[in-house]
Parts: C-alpha cells; sequence; structure tokens
C-alpha cells in the first residue's frame, strides 16, 4: 500500500470529509502582510490626528473671540454686528458650524478669508513654498555641521573641546529662537553690516539676506544633533565589533563614518522629524523677524484679525505636513532596521 506524505511545512488541501479547508478572507490575508498594515495603520492616524486638530481649532477659533467685531470695526452698530455673522454662517447652531467645518476641511475648502476676500486654502499653499524651502534649508545645513561637529567631540581627547560643545548644545536648545534671532541681527545686520536684515522677496532676495533666517532655523537641529552623534558615538565606540575592526588596523576614520554611525542614525532620522514641527512653529516667528514671504505673515495677521478660514488652513497644512514627516521617518526605520521590517 503506498502513502501519499505531503511535504513538511504545508498544510493539507483538503479535510477529512473532502470539503476545501476553510481559507482566510481575502481582507484578512492582505492585512496580515506587514506593508498593508503599515499603510491601514498610517492612513487611520492620519484621519485621526486631522478630526483631532480640526476639532481642537474648532473650539479654539470659537473661543478666541467674535470675528465680526474686528471686520465691522469699533463704530459698527448691532444690527452691522448681526449682518456679518449672517453672512459668515455664525448664527447658526454650534454642531452644524462643527460638522460643515470638518466635513469641508477634508476637501481642502475654508472658505474665503475675512480680509482678503480670497480663497483661505489658496492664500496658504501660494505661501507654503517659501516656508518650507525655508525648513528643508535649514535642516540640510543642520546635519552637515552637527554631524562632524559631534564625530570630533566623541572622538577628540580635549576637555577644553568637549566643554565648548557642551556651551553649544545647552546653548542652542535654551536660547529661544526669536532671541537668537534678534542678537544676529543687531551683530551682524546693525553692527558689523555684514548681511541684509531683511529678505522681503524670499529666495529671490540678496542671497546674504538668506543666510541668517537658515541659520537662526538649523541652530537649535545642530545643537541637537551635536548631542545625539556625540552619545551615540561614544556607545558604539566601546562595541565589541569596533574593537575587533581597530585591532586589526582599520583607520578610525573609516571606521567611524562606515560602521560606528550607523547605530546612530535612527536617532538623528528621530531628531530631523521632531525638528521638522518644531520648525513650523519657530517658523513664524523667523518669517516675522526678516519679513520672510511664507505662512508666518499670513498666519499672524489671521491670528490679529480673527480670520478664522486663514488659521484653519495654515494650522490644517501644518499638521498634515507633521503627519507625512512622521510616515516618512516610520519608512525610512523601515529600511534602516531590518528588525521593524519584519515586525520584531
Amino acid at each position: 500500500m503506498t502513502l501519499n506524505v505531503a511535504p513538511t511545512g504545508t498544510a493539507p488541501a483538503t479535510t477529512r470529509g473532502g470539503d476545501r479547508a476553510p481559507q482566510a478572507p481575502v481582507w484578512s490575508r492582505l492585512l496580515s502582510h506587514g506593508v498593508v498594515r503599515f499603510a491601514v495603520r498610517s492612513v487611520v492616524r492620519l484621519v485621526l490626528v486631522a478630526v483631532g486638530v480640526l476639532t481642537l481649532l474648532f473650539v479654539l477659533l470659537r473661543i478666541a473671540g467674535d470675528p465680526a467685531k474686528a471686520l465691522a470695526g469699533q463704530d459698527a452698530t448691532p444690527a452691522d454686528l448681526a449682518r456679518i455673522r449672517t453672512g459668515l454662517g455664525l448664527d447658526r447652531p454650534i454642531m452644524t458650524q462643527y460638522w460643515e467645518f470638518v466635513s469641508r476641511a477634508f476637501l481642502f475648502d475654508f472658505g474665503d478669508s475675512y480680509r482678503l476676500n480670497s480663497d483661505a486654502m489658496a492664500e496658504v499653499l501660494h505661501r507654503l513654498p517659501a516656508t518650507l524651502g525655508l525648513i528643508l534649508a535649514a535642516l540640510a545645513l543642520a546635519p552637515l555641521i552637527g554631524i562632524p561637529l559631534g564625530m570630533i567631540a566623541a572622538l577628540a581627547r580635549s576637555r577644553i573641546y568637549d566643554k565648548l560643545m557642551d556651551v553649544i548644545v545647552v546653548g542652542g536648545q535654551a536660547i529661544p529662537v526669536f532671541a537668537v534671532a534678534v542678537l544676529l541681527v543687531y551683530l551682524f545686520g546693525v553692527q558689523l553690516r555684514w548681511v541684509p536684515t531683511l529678505a522681503t522677496a524670499g529666495f529671490a532676495s540678496d542671497p546674504r539676506a538668506i543666510i541668517l533666517p537658515i541659520l537662526v532655523l538649523a541652530i537649535h537641529p545642530i545643537s541637537r544633533i551635536l548631542e545625539v552623534t556625540r552619545a551615540g558615538l561614544a556607545d558604539s565606540m566601546q562595541e565589541d565589533f569596533v574593537r575587533t575592526a581597530l585591532s586589526k588596523g582599520v583607520p578610525p576614520a573609516r571606521l567611524v563614518t562606515r560602521h560606528a554611525i550607523r547605530p546612530v542614525l535612527n536617532s538623528l532620522i528621530t531628531v530631523l522629524g521632531v525638528d521638522f514641527a518644531g520648525m513650523l512653529s519657530g517658523g513664524v516667528v523667523v518669517e516675522f523677524i526678516f519679513v520672510w514671504p511664507g505662512l508666518g505673515h499670513v498666519l499672524i495677521s489671521g491670528v490679529s484679525n480673527r480670520d478664522y478660514p486663514v488659521v484653519g488652513a495654515a494650522t490644517f497644512v501644518a499638521a498634515v505636513l507633521v503627519v507625512l514627516v512622521n510616515l516618512v521617518i516610520d519608512i525610512a526605520y523601515r529600511q534602516l532596521d531590518p528588525r521593524i521590517r519584519k515586525g520584531r
């Protein structure tokens, strides 16, 4: 008698009664795949964050004050205020306003600006490239300065240099952005007159006028990257594989740049992602000080004039950008660390 034995590791195709074994639904098999789970989780997180931001924004805007008073002026009568509120839809039930606000926000429709009489989202998107360009330039500059300084601090045996790096780390993270901006403007723009203090045309301005806004935004990430690189390399240099490589005669520079720095990359990516969110808020102050034509002026004027559509559009775009940057960081983690990619 011949026995048919199924190969090891394969599931039987039929049950004892001859029927096919039940298979999991298609959607269940798809969700079991790591990439699909990651994509679904990212979309859900984006939706939840968007709803939370919109809800908080709706509440804060409604308790900030009456935009009708800002639009009508000091000499407005109660009839004028009532007419403006009716035109803006502020006389309707609060839940009706909330539902309309959230549903239209997911279509990127925040209505027309009260002050500019134009589409609020269009105004925000028009200013967005200038802000993103400034932030990306600062994020590109920060590793170019912070990583080499951190490497030298981790490898050098000079106490003077180490103390100097401590001053940079503490000062870069403790001093507010506006204080750094005012100090640099006064020193390099007013006293030494090396650079212009205004960049009203953005990247089309005098190239010297672009230096200070980028440098001010990059100071905080530089200090953080320096600190993470120094601490991470100090730990990596104590690992067995590093000591083995050094004993075999591998040059220290090659060892650091090709091997010891790898465990620090995840931490550096985290720093850049977190600092991107901080730069969106700090960039508003920097743009205001240097008259940079980005979101800063639109947002500040929107807050001052209680321009709900402009403030809502700018805040919503900023929140979406932060979530998308976090998504990019997660993808980078999966590429750099195989353990994350395999779901461990």
